[in-house]
């Protein structure tokens, strides 16, 4: 049947292969709602799957489940997609070196989808900072090569297309603000004619994740399932409306320059310094005044690859008093 013409994996499959298979679909179906109510009676510390998962498992998944960026969390795909996590349990990953269960028994295969349930899943507001950190420049984050040819969507007149590695930034097309040829970046060297994503806030992630992997964008081949994830989770729940935190005219924060004073001191100084020159390549001071809607996504959700913490877990107003306060600071000659 493998063969005939319905299947056509003569051609594709070596004889082995197809002996293989078959092998599978003649004994090695398994009852799966059977072990998923197995896995479902099987109460927590009943099993020593945590042992077994911490000592043939964890050394490529972690022991939370969440080190491979490659896949979603172990816990949130045991608790989402339960057959397939059973499924490849009892035979491994396609192409990879994951040990097979299937010799183990049933009933191990089913403690060991038990214990995976109660693992942690991705944690959204992290997930939506880095997300944040990979919209500014994922090639630094990733710790990736920067691309050598410019995004194949990115105009060729646009002042950046002879820049590739920046044509592959997600603000160099849509902008700080969002809004890309409606805000800040209709005009300038920044200027390219592509609309923002404002659009895609509260858009289901799973389909902006399919937009991010299209033709269009490209990159499904430059990034992993878990940066895929969060970038999208960043574009649905991240985004915020800088219009109001930002006059839109003027480019000045609708903060107080001095309750931000005191916030700064204690929160920012430790790196900046305390008249904004530290660490930064440019003075802050500057830098918020000539493009705050890049510093308050950056006071967000941290810098690419870098330890600044991310405050959008903050009261807003914290950040819009921050940076109202660091719009004063003057460079020292």
């Amino acid at each position: 049947m493998l063969k005939d013409a319905n299947h056509g994996y003569g051609e594709l499959l070596s004889e082995g292969d197809r002996l293989d298979l078959a092998n599978f679909i003649a004994g090695g179906q398994t009852d799966m709602r059977k072990l998923l109510a197995l896995a479902g009676r099987t109460k927590p510390g009943q099993s020593t799957s945590d042992k077994v998962y911490a000592t043939l498992c964890a050394n490529c998944h972690g022991l939370d489940g969440t080190r491979l960026r490659q896949v979603p969390p172990l816990g949130d795909s045991a608790r989402q997609r339960p057959y397939e996590v059973l499924h490849v349990a009892l035979n491994g990953h396609p192409g990879g070196n994951m040990p097979a269960l299937r010799t183990l028994g049933e009933e191990t295969v089913a403690n060991m989808l038990a214990y995976l349930q109660t693992l942690p899943g991705i944690n959204l507001a992290a997930s939506i900072a880095n997300g944040g950190r990979l919209y500014d420049d994922w090639q630094v984050h990733t710790g990736g090569q920067r691309q050598a040819l410019p995004h194949p969507a990115y105009p060729s007149h646009a002042y950046y297309a002879s820049a590739a590695s920046e044509t592959w930034r997600c603000k160099e097309c849509h902008g700080w603000d969002y809004k890309g040829n409606q805000g800040q970046y209709a005009s300038g060297n920044h200027a390219t004619g592509i609309k923002g994503i404002r659009a895609f806030a509260g858009v289901e992630p799973e389909k902006i994740m399919a937009l991010l992997r299209s033709n269009t964008h490209l990159f499904g081949a430059v990034l992993k399932h878990r940066d895929l994830q969060d970038l999208a989770n960043f574009v649905s729940y991240g985004q915020i409306d800088m219009d109001t935190l930002i006059d839109a005219r003027t480019g000045l924060s609708r903060g107080d320059a001095t309750r931000g004073a005191a916030h700064y001191r204690t929160m920012c100084a430790g790196c900046h310094g305390l008249e904004g020159g530290f660490v930064a390549k440019r003075h802050a001071g500057r830098v918020t005044r000539e493009d705050p809607w890049h510093s308050v996504h950056n006071m967000m959700n941290g810098h690419p690859d870098d330890t600044m913490p991310a405050l959008r877990e903050i009261d807003p107003k914290v950040i819009i008093d921050i940076l109202a306060h660091m719009q004063t600071l003057q460079e020292r000659r």
